[in-house]
């Protein structure tokens, strides 16, 4: 009967150790999804900085140069108006 429980426990372990290997691969699996996730969380707020500074200086510069928009023929109220029942219908 030893034999028998010797090669069960055998069994057994060699289970645990692939369970273990598998285990493993798993965790590495997901600290690189995160360390991952981190780069492309830094590199979409380094886009974000980039656009901002981008929209901000052509904002900026489009208010210097008098650039603004102007309103329709009908008056600035009635645009705001068109946009804001646009808005609603959608």
């Amino acid at each position: 009967m030893i034999p028998t429980y010797g090669r069960v426990l055998s069994a057994i372990e060699k289970a645990l150790q692939e369970l273990m290997e598998e285990y493993r691969g798993v965790g590495k699996f997901l600290w690189d999804l995160v360390e991952g996730q981190k780069r492309n969380t830094a590199q979409l707020e380094r886009i974000g900085a980039a656009m901002e500074r981008r929209w901000g200086s052509e904002e900026e510069s489009g208010k210097e140069n008098g650039d603004e928009e102007e309103g329709s023929k009908d008056g600035p109220g009635e645009n705001q108006e068109r946009e804001t029942l646009l808005s609603a219908s959608c």
